[in-house]
């Protein structure tokens, strides 16, 4: 067994024993006063301590029964869209629980213990009766206003869980997608490239390493965002792109047709980055059989990543881990799925997320 599971286990348990003394003192107290109010005189002297000890044993019925049923209620209305019907129904159902019970057990005790009649009872009792009623409605209330605070604390704690959750999974995905830019391979071949061109072609490599500091700029200043501007990742991917057709030449070509409309529109970052980084990293490509890359737009409700299909190498792994992750990521923004289509050409549609359509609720969650 965890430490978790019995640290929960031992939690419910002081739940449980602090509920059994609250409605033993309870229901001790409330006989007490209810007995001398009515004789003027303890019923440790003249009634016997065993009335007091069923005094408690109903006390702690009543406490389960209206427990179990303020937890049904729970199920048939939601407080934060039922809020009023919720706190009456309870009250109501609860008093009247807790009544019936109550006058149960008084009922039976003093049947045991005298041949009165009913009316005898009712005549005798009526005033204890009517105090009971008092003080079982102001216990219920009592009850209720405390059930609630608690359910509305347990409630916000539930929210704040899934809020930190929903963090850590957006920076998990986020850091995924962080690790492919920053890995010493990717670093490596960048610097041959710089390498190769500084005596060749000292204005090109200087032009290269201008671009790959934009790139990583762009990856260091929206490494904690969430969403960014489509204008703003075309931009980093141009870089990517120039990065890419320097080291590859002619065998490379990328496309970007986009309307102006959407380039307000979101998404995460290094998405397309990682769509174009996986076309390249899945074919094998050359001058003979160029790998085209096109970026468009599609009715205005999708971007459409597509890429030609040429050979595969052998030794790279899959592309389904890039892939999932920018799914899991728009998942956070969106209900609309990415689709995918392996045909002849490779394509991966991606909806298109306005900023209106972003519930400010969603943002802060993963902000």
């Amino acid at each position: 067994m965890s430490a978790i599971s019995t640290i929960a286990i031992l939690s419910s348990m002081r739940k449980y024993w602090i509920g059994i003394l609250v409605a033993s003192i309870l229901g001790s107290a409330y006989f007490t006063f209810i007995y001398y109010s009515e004789y003027g005189d303890h019923p440790f002297h003249s009634f016997g301590w065993h009335y007091v000890v069923i005094s408690i044993v109903a006390a702690n019925f009543i406490a389960l029964v209206v427990h179990r049923l303020n937890a049904f209620l729970n199920g048939l209305f939601d407080w934060k869209k039922s809020f009023s019907l919720r706190l009456l129904s309870g009250i109501i159902l609860g008093t009247a629980t807790a009544l019936a019970i109550a006058y149960g057990f008084a009922w039976i005790t003093i049947k045991l213990n005298s041949a009165a009649s009913f009316d005898e009872i009712t005549t005798n009792y009526s005033e204890a009766a009517i105090k009971l009623a008092i003080i079982a409605l102001i216990t219920v209330m009592i009850y209720s206003i405390i059930y609630l605070a608690l359910f509305s604390y347990n409630q916000y704690a539930v929210v704040q869980i899934e809020t930190v959750k929903h963090e850590r999974k957006q920076l998990k995905l986020q850091f995924d997608a962080l690790k492919s830019q920053l890995s010493p391979h990717y670093l490596f071949n960048c610097l041959n490239t710089i390498s190769s061109l500084v005596y060749k072609d000292p204005d090109a490599a200087e032009t290269f390493i201008r671009r790959l500091a934009l790139t990583y700029q762009y990856i260091l200043t929206t490494n904690k965002e969430k969403l960014v501007s489509l204008a703003e990742e075309v931009e980093f991917v141009k870089s990517y792109y120039y990065l890419l057709k320097v080291r590859y030449e002619n065998s490379f070509d990328l496309n970007i047709d986009l309307p102006q409309e959407i380039l307000t529109s979101k998404v995460p970052p290094l998405t397309l980055q990682i769509l174009v980084e996986n076309a390249v990293k899945h074919n094998v490509f050359s001058k003979e059989e160029p790998l085209e890359v096109d970026i468009v737009s599609e009715e205005q409700k999708f971007l459409k990543v597509s890429n030609t299909k040429t050979a595969r190498p052998s030794s790279v792994s899959s592309f389904k881990v890039g892939l999932e992750n920018i799914r899991k990521r728009y998942k956070f923004f969106t209900n609309s799925t990415i689709s995918i289509e392996d045909a002849e050409k490779f394509t991966v549609r991606l909806p298109i997320i306005d900023e209106g359509d972003i519930d400010e609720q969603t943002i802060n969650q993963v902000a």
